[in-house]
């Protein structure tokens, strides 16, 4: 038996407002006057396109930021903006030097009020992130350290992966991603901006669903088990999946997305993150969600004598096929396209497993199936 586990995000749908998002999201942090305010502003929720790429090649380096976090294995949108605005943060708390004794640094609004004239400096992001070559558990425990440097500051597990100043951002956004209308639902929060429509509602495909699905049903129909496993919330998954008639395809117990790992992560005990390039996801489509197999997959063990495809585009799914002994196919549809193509062969992919895009996998597995 075979399975064939996608990613979704730079394979079937493009990341790129994921990456809009993430831009937004750290802009609102910045200027919003519910939170650091630094410059008194006019907080807007309605940019054109040509607004949203300014903001978005000012926050991320002209996607340098995002490049090299890729590169990193980071693969999650939330923790990508998040260690992007925290670096921000600390570097402008650096200017002011403020003795942070009595000072709640997640109060951003509060810290605000406290600053006077700073600048923001997206270099200092790119700066932090190439000093070494650093893997994702790296840059997150050298984010803890570089908290640690300011002044007195109470506690540096502030700045920590799903602290007070994680969940900020992810609450914001999912506001922008979902709109105000969807955020309660998904997060529990009422929203705090009524007027965002939600980017899900102008998701991009890398080819047209119809096509992919065409694909889909020719796998199964040749016997192959198809899942999926994405660093997208389940919500953010199903929608556009439904929208584009892909939904039907899926078993869902054998699409795992960022819920799923997060819920996976609060029921586990085993103290380390399972987002990609931890192979959770892939394992726990692989496992048709199946709680007897549960620890296997939080500890990244492949139980099965099935032959395993990861399609994916980064990085952090060539690490998850690694780990379990999957073969990788490889998409050059995601935020770098074809540059991606040395690193690959520096992880030594094969020619032959680098694609122009999906739709060529079912060739792909035909030439490489045992």
């Amino acid at each position: 038996m075979t399975t064939i586990l996608f990613d979704v995000d730079g394979v079937f749908l493009s990341e790129e407002r994921c990456f809009d998002v993430s831009a937004l999201t750290v802009e609102e942090l910045l200027y919003s006057p519910r939170y650091l305010n630094l410059d008194g502003r006019k907080f807007v929720t309605d940019y054109t396109e040509g607004e949203i790429k300014d903001i978005r090649r000012t926050i991320f380096a002209d996607d340098q930021v995002l490049k090299r976090f890729k590169e990193a294995g980071l693969n999650s949108n939330w923790d990508m903006l998040f260690i992007t605005f925290a670096i921000m943060y600390i570097d402008i708390l650096k200017q002011e030097n403020l003795n942070l004794a009595d000072v709640d640094v997640t109060n951003l609004n509060e810290v605000g009020d406290m600053l006077g004239e700073v600048s923001v400096n997206p270099e200092a992001v790119l700066e932090f992130i190439s000093r070494e070559n650093f893997t994702k558990d790296e840059i997150y425990s050298a984010l803890m350290n570089y908290a640690g440097t300011l002044q007195n500051l109470k506690d540096p597990k502030d700045f920590s992966m799903y602290g007070p100043i994680w969940e900020q951002g992810h609450f914001k956004y999912q506001e922008w991603y979902l709109g105000s209308e969807l955020v309660e639902a998904d997060t529990g929060k009422p929203p705090e901006e009524l007027q965002k429509r939600g980017f899900i509602y102008d998701e991009e495909w890398i080819v047209e669903p119809s096509l992919i699905k065409e694909m889909l049903d020719g796998l199964k129909a040749k016997g192959y088990t198809v899942g999926v496993a994405t660093g997208r919330p389940r919500q953010e998954t199903l929608l556009p999946f439904e929208e584009g008639g892909l939904l039907e395809v899926f078993d869902e117990r054998r699409i795992s997305t960022a819920s799923e790992v997060m819920e996976a992560e609060d029921r586990s005990t085993a103290g380390h993150a399972l987002t990609k390039p931890h192979p959770f996801s892939y394992l726990w489509s692989l496992y048709v969600q199946n709680n007897a197999l549960f620890e296997a997959a939080v500890d990244g063990k492949n139980k099965s004598d099935e032959q395993i495809f990861i399609v994916g585009d980064s990085v952090a799914d060539f690490y998850c096929a690694d780990k379990i002994g999957a073969v990788f196919i490889a998409t050059l549809t995601g935020l770098t396209g074809r540059e991606i193509i040395g690193t690959f062969e520096e992880l030594n992919v094969p020619e032959q497993q680098m694609l122009k895009d999906v739709l060529d996998v079912p060739d792909a597995v035909e030439r490489l199936i045992k």
